[in-house]
């Protein structure tokens, strides 16, 4: 359920309803300042992601904005590289953290000079504090669709492949949804301040099914083909690297870089290769669990003739 607005360079960026319900209220409420430092921390929050898939050679394909942060996506397979999506993940709540840091030195240099009542003069620096403290805070959750969520898949699934990682921790995203939700409801009964919790739970939650759902929908080999890639760009660079022959699917996959695709030459002990296997079919191995199967049992049969 979101919008397209515009491309950043190869990315397409989308507006989730939730975003734009939040904008609109935010607008007609007289917030349009606050609203301007929300959505520049947001940005400044996914641009993080963006060069970090473009420092590996990666790209970030699409951004769906949400009112707890953007959620990007890797272009296509390399979501299944562990390393890639690790890094591309962690990238986001580095930047929060970066923009974060610079606010509230601002703010200590100001109760410096000025004394703390010159703070009160300030009150989007301290929104600006607070906003991306939240957001790092937020997203360093261990659940889908946030960015911790991200960091905790790509690891899972090096032992139970990527649909089930991604089935996991996606119901640990409505687990936590619900959790923060009733939380922060008792909380506010209580008189405590944590009414922003009501609404970030719910998100969370919708979140996380709306991960789920998309990701059900995908087809794995739409998800592994380089057709479209191939079809947009030409050409693409080829790779081979050798592997012995009892390595296995987990092992292999971390060996995998962005932006190129790999061949992969099986050898014995004794440094002859016995085989081929493309990437593809390690890729398909991981998504499917198979993480244990080794190259071996993956090299295909040669064609007669």
């Amino acid at each position: 359920m979101s919008i397209p607005v515009g491309r950043v360079g190869n990315t397409q960026v989308c507006l989730h309803v939730t975003f734009i319900v939040a904008a609109l209220v935010l607008a007609l409420s007289g917030f349009a300042l606050h609203l301007l430092v929300f959505a520049g921390s947001l940005l400044f929050h996914e641009v993080g992601h963006i060069i970090a898939a473009s420092l590996q050679g990666a790209e970030i394909t699409r951004v769906e904005v949400w009112p707890f942060g953007a959620v990007g996506r890797l272009e296509r397979s390399w979501q299944l590289a562990p390393a890639a999506e690790t890094t591309v993940a962690l990238a986001g709540p580095l930047n929060s953290g970066m923009l974060c840091s610079m606010a509230s030195a601002l703010q200590r240099g100001i109760m410096h000079s000025q004394g703390p009542a010159a703070i009160g003069q300030f009150p989007l620096l301290d929104l600006l504090v607070r906003v991306n403290l939240g957001l790092l805070l937020v997203n360093l959750i261990p659940c889908l669709p946030l960015d911790g969520g991200r960091v905790l898949r790509a690891q899972l699934a090096l032992r139970s492949g990527y649909v089930e990682a991604s089935k996991k921790v996606s119901r640990w995203g409505l687990w936590a949804g619900c959790a923060i939700t009733v939380g922060a409801a008792l909380g506010t009964l209580k008189g405590q301040a944590w009414h922003p919790f009501l609404i970030v739970g719910p998100l969370v939650a919708w979140g996380a099914v709306d991960e789920k759902a998309g990701f059900a929908a995908q087809n794995v080999m739409e998800i592994l083909s380089r057709s479209e890639y191939l079809a947009q760009r030409k050409a693409i660079p080829v790779q081979e690297i050798m592997v012995p022959a009892d390595a296995t699917v987990s092992e292999v996959v971390q060996k995998l870089k962005p932006s190129r695709y790999h061949v992969i030459l099986v050898a014995n002990r004794g440094m002859k290769v016995i085989g081929k296997v493309t990437e593809t079919r390690v890729l398909e191995a991981l998504y499917e669990g198979k993480t244990g199967l080794n190259m071996r049992e993956l090299i295909q049969p040669r064609s007669p003739g």
